[in-house]
């Protein structure tokens, strides 16, 4: 059995152990060394916290797991050491100190869930980035979460003591206990905040809900009929405020207003380019209108049809699709135009109402020289091309297509 030093002093971050056995095993894929101590201050992954990192013996330690009563730590190659040696370790005092901060955050969130707006905690999971909390209900209404937000600061502020008590499972009845104790327990360790909280959990607390510092409401997501809650917890919901601060700042820079002005600055903003982009818009219209006037003045005539062909360099995919309407709308007009779109090309390949053109059998024989792909039916036909240097070749085919067209 390993002694959890962990549990002795939460705080603890270096220790020494005597190194009692190790093996190498297939775990997710890979090989993986399996250190077992005889004492460790390393947290394994339970309770719904995440297993503590750091070193051990020099070497990474790259999870920490439990099996049975011993504590399993994961590492990249054997330590060298023998059985019966000393070794030490490092845990990462910045990840201890952050999930502490996230599991008491998370039970205070839980009790000012249930408390402000009768909400239960169904599960709650300690990720990384965000805290989560899905509780027993489809939807959370903005004023009811406002007040469970300014609960569960308040309890933050008043800064009361965070008591661990182990007990037999009979005497769990002592506490109220925001959720039933786990079944087939003989003993319980008890997390209790007097009069705010008391739960059954192995993980690892702060040792005053001051130390928790902040809880910010981030975002909800449905999920299962349920909502899932996430938090910003701790010197996380500070480095969040922190880097709006600094965005904040820097958009009232750009827009030479004050903080308070940013909302309206941004409004006149979008109005202004909403405006632009309607002026851009009915200006490449009528650039479309006069450049279509002009290329089916000069085009060549196949039959029935006038066929406009061009790869439109240095222009945008709006401008083609503009030019493409203008084309198609002039009677008898076969229109083939492409754009540049990075490394490939964007195509389009259309006729005007009056003309009945079997594009659905002129293209497809025509892709593999753009080494294309697209579709269509009736009187449009578009996609992307990867070999531009093809597509000469491709209008070609079309024109050929178009003075000799298939048979029905």
């Amino acid at each position: 059995m390993t002694e959890r030093l962990y549990y002795q002093d939460p705080e603890l971050t270096r220790f020494q152990a005597v190194l009692r056995s190790q093996e190498e095993r297939e775990l997710g894929g890979a090989r993986r060394w399996l250190a077992v101590l005889d004492r460790t201050a390393f947290y394994p992954e339970g309770g719904g916290q995440p297993a503590d990192r750091g070193s051990l013996g020099g070497l990474p330690v790259l999870d920490v797991q439990e099996e049975q009563e011993e504590v399993l730590h994961l590492l990249p190659e054997p330590l060298p050491l023998r059985p019966g040696d000393a070794v030490s370790g490092q845990v990462d005092p910045e990840r201890r100190r952050d999930f502490r901060q996230q599991h008491t955050g998370q039970h205070l969130v839980s009790a000012a869930l249930l408390a402000a707006a009768g909400w239960s905690t169904v599960s709650a999971n300690l990720g990384e980035e965000y805290t989560s909390v899905e509780i027993d209900a489809a939807e959370a209404g903005e004023e009811r979460l406002a007040a469970a937000v300014q609960r569960a600061n308040r309890t933050v502020n008043e800064n009361h003591p965070v008591r661990i008590h182990w007990i037999e499972a009979a005497e769990a009845a002592r506490f109220p206990l925001r959720r039933p104790p786990p079944p087939g327990r003989r003993r319980l360790r008890i997390v209790e905040i007097p009069g705010i909280d008391a739960s059954a959990c192995g993980g690892l607390h702060v040792a005053s809900t001051g130390q928790v510092e902040l809880i910010r409401f981030a975002y909800a997501e449905k999920i299962r009929g349920r909502l899932r809650l996430h938090w910003k917890i701790g010197r996380r919901a500070w480095r969040e405020l922190e880097e709006r601060d600094r965005i904040l700042a820097e958009l009232a820079r750009e827009l030479t207003c004050g903080l308070p002005a940013i909302p309206s600055a941004v409004r006149a903003l979008k109005a202004r380019l909403r405006s632009q982009e309607v002026a851009g818009a009915r200006s490449e219209k009528r650039l479309a209108g006069l450049l279509a006037e002009r290329l089916l003045a000069a085009s060549e005539r196949i039959g029935e049809a006038r066929l406009v062909s061009r790869l439109l360099e240095g222009e945008s995919p709006a401008l083609m699709r503009e030019l493409f309407q203008a084309l198609c709308a002039a009677p008898g007009a076969v229109a083939c135009l492409a754009v540049e779109a990075g490394s490939e090309l964007r195509w389009l390949l259309g006729t005007s109402a009056d003309l009945e053109l079997p594009l659905e059998r002129i293209v497809p024989p025509l892709l593999p020289l753009i080494e294309g792909k697209g579709g269509g039916r009736g009187r449009r036909f578009q996609g992307t091309a990867r070999r531009r240097e093809g597509w000469e070749e491709f209008c070609a085919g079309v024109a050929q297509a178009l003075s000799r067209p298939p048979q029905a």
